[in-house]
């Protein structure tokens, strides 16, 4: 789901005072109580009469559903009391709909029912739900666009909306196996819905009923229907030459729409081919793809059959790839919906990487990140499930998210390994759902890192890193002093992370590439060009703001005494480092640009020993020097 930039602004206002995240914050379950995890949903089928001119419907759902619990003898299910229900049905017998309170209705069954058992419940009702101004406020609304205007009446049901107009089970672990959306409309409409269209079966009265199944399991929310007199625009992709799947854009009947968007619609295909390449075959192959217009300010990712208020390039990538991240793998608590948002949110820039420059891609990023710097605080882990505005909150969620993935896309280092963690993500929890250590543990397995600390920082806690520079140079040798300050030093003290550096020179820059763990680092660099200043994480990789950098010529003396004239050399070095003038009984620890230790060991005796550089990749490497109540001395170490 996608909103524009100005409902972000207000959602970022509304929280400016976000609460320190906790992990045992202020939560809502998706369902709205306990007994509806008492059954397994296998199967929905939602029939019902609507038009394109209100948010009216009547008719039936069915639900078939699977016993998990001993002495299952109340039946719960959620259904706004905008509805108005006319009668039910349990197995086939009329039965009692007691009312709990605005959402929750109970169906006490005249015996129990043993565990595994399977069971059936229709609800036949009617109405036309109100106060729907957009996301969060009602599931079925009801607008008008288009040039001239046409009326539409559609769904959105994130994230506990499905209730307005269906009844159902709003859990994000118990995905709905299968279902049939089944709408009768007014002869001259379309009805566009998940999966496949199976029939269009006529009725009386001038009414047709479209028939839509999907065989794919499915969340709540992720069901959907839209009523207008849409055009359709449908043709073929193609991932390899024997094999296909279908592309629906369904359009306003209008003068203008599709003369001003086939190409956007073409595009559709070349975008679900490009992210099936980085996350894997389109997950819902078998049935289709698409998108259709709707009267929103942004877009939602109905499975199959995503709803966009405009066809905008980037918007359209953004709910398409919610076909991976949301739809094929669903986040398995509302905590962790950057999993959805977030990773949508990157896709973007993934978007604008490929189908637009480099330089575009930047600016998106750059603009994400500026936007996550705009509050000091907050966390990706949504501390308050019960605030919808708190779930979608634009900064955090939305941003904040993509910019996490975008950071541990530079963590990893290899888009090969990046890419395939993604890949094995979606894989792994195909169909299902997953959390946010399931993440941390895919990119642990995939990188050979250990990113928890990554993770905890980033996600559960607040903040970004503030730094700043101090260096002198004298001779061949460089000494930076890097200093790490926090935007909200309650929650973390130092983001631990390799830090980018330029060397700027009249002869050229180069980049160098450091493990920044501590408040205040030093590192030494032997360069033969003349330093005419520096830049910290110039690529922009990191949450970060950049504080003063200053050519400090004291730097020099402070340097020697400070790392007890520590001599390392060769350096670059090819097969070896020797180290000498070590301090008594202090203990080296040599770690990749990744905070990885790769060699280590102690000096008791000697004041001399060789570090073994031959087998080790080219690049730059951390050696720190660990001494008895001292603070540890870090040096910069290049394999050639």
């Amino acid at each position: 789901m996608k909103l524009k930039y100005l409902v972000f602004i207000l959602v970022l206002i509304a929280n400016a005072q976000t609460v320190v995240a906790k992990r045992h914050a202020l939560a809502k379950t998706t369902v709205a109580t306990p007994e509806e995890d008492y059954y397994d949903v296998q199967y929905v089928k939602i029939d019902l009469e609507a038009t394109n001119v209100s948010t009216a419907i009547s008719g039936s759902s069915i639900t078939k559903a699977k016993v998990l619990t001993t002495n299952f003898n109340e039946y719960y299910f959620e259904l706004t009391n905008q509805l108005h229900i006319d009668s039910a049905k349990f197995n086939g017998q009329i039965v009692s709909v007691d009312s709990i309170n605005a959402f929750v209705r109970k169906i006490v069954l005249s015996s129990s029912l043993p565990q595994n058992s399977i069971f059936t419940a229709q609800v036949f009702y009617h109405g036309a739900p109100t106060g729907g101004t957009g996301f969060f406020t009602i599931g079925i609304l009801n607008g008008t666009a288009g040039n001239p205007a046409v009326h539409v009446t559609h769904t959105v049901s994130a994230a506990y909306h499905s209730r307005d107009w269906f009844p159902c089970k709003q859990s994000l672990r118990d995905k709905i196996d299968s279902a049939d959306i089944w709408i009768k409309v007014l002869n001259g409409l379309t009805v566009a819905s998940n999966g496949l269209l199976t029939n269009i079966t006529a009725d009386t009265n001038n009414m047709i009923r479209y028939e839509w199944h999907t065989k794919y399991p499915i969340d709540y929310y992720l069901l959907s229907f839209c009523v207008a007199p849409y055009s359709q625009y449908n043709y073929f992709m193609h991932f390899n030459a024997n094999d296909s799947m279908l592309v629906q854009n369904y359009y306003y009947d209008d003068t203008t729409t599709f003369a001003a968007h086939q190409d956007e619609m073409d595009s559709v295909q070349h975008i679900i081919n490009y992210f099936s390449g980085l996350f894997g075959k389109y997950p819902f192959f078998e049935e289709k793809t698409g998108t259709c217009l709707v009267p929103l300010g942004g877009g939602m990712e109905n499975q199959t059959l995503v709803s966009v208020g405009n066809l905008e390039m980037q918007l359209m990538a953004h709910e398409l790839s919610h076909q991976w991240w949301g739809d094929n793998v669903t986040c398995g608590n509302i905590t962790d919906m950057w999993l959805n948002e977030g990773l949508a949110t990157y896709s973007e820039h993934l978007f604008l990487e490929q189908f637009r420059t480099q330089t575009a891609a930047l600016n998106f990023r750059n603009s994400v990140f500026n936007n996550v710097m705009s509050n000091s605080g907050g966390t990706v882990f949504v501390s308050d499930t019960t605030n919808e505005l708190r779930v979608y909150d634009g900064r955090l969620t939305y941003y904040k998210g993509a910019a996490v993935t975008h950071m541990l896309r530079y963590l990893i280092n290899n888009d090969s390994l990046f890419f395939q963690a993604l890949k094995n993500y979606q894989q792994q929890f195909a169909f299902g759902n997953a959390v946010t250590s399931d993440m941390n543990q895919i990119a642990n397995q995939v990188s050979g890192q250990t990113l928890d600390t990554f993770f905890n920082q980033w996600i559960y806690k607040e903040g970004y890193p503030i730094y700043s520079v101090k260096w002198a140079q004298g001779g061949n040798k460089v000494c930076i002093k890097l200093k790490q300050n926090t935007s909200k030093p309650t929650s973390v003290v130092v983001f631990k992370l390799p830090v980018e550096i330029k060397l700027q020179s009249a002869q050229g820059d180069t980049i160098i590439k450091v493990f920044n763990d501590q408040s205040s680092q030093f590192y030494t660099v032997y360069w033969n060009n003349t330093i005419t200043g520096l830049i910290i994480d110039p690529n922009n990789n990191i949450v970060n703001v950049q504080g003063p950098i200053t050519n400090d010529t004291t730097l020099l003396a402070v340097n020697d005494v400070e790392t007890n004239n520590i001599r390392i050399f060769p350096n670059p070095s090819n097969q070896f480092w020797t180290v000498q003038n070590l301090p008594f009984n202090c203990t080296l620890q040599l770690s990749d640009m990744f905070g990885k230790t790769i060699w280590s060991a102690a000096s008791s005796s000697s004041d001399s020993l060789q570090i073994p550089a031959n087998n080790l990749s080219v690049g730059n490497y951390t050696l720190t020097v660990f001494t008895k109540d001292e603070k540890p001395m870090s040096f910069l170490l290049s394999k050639q």
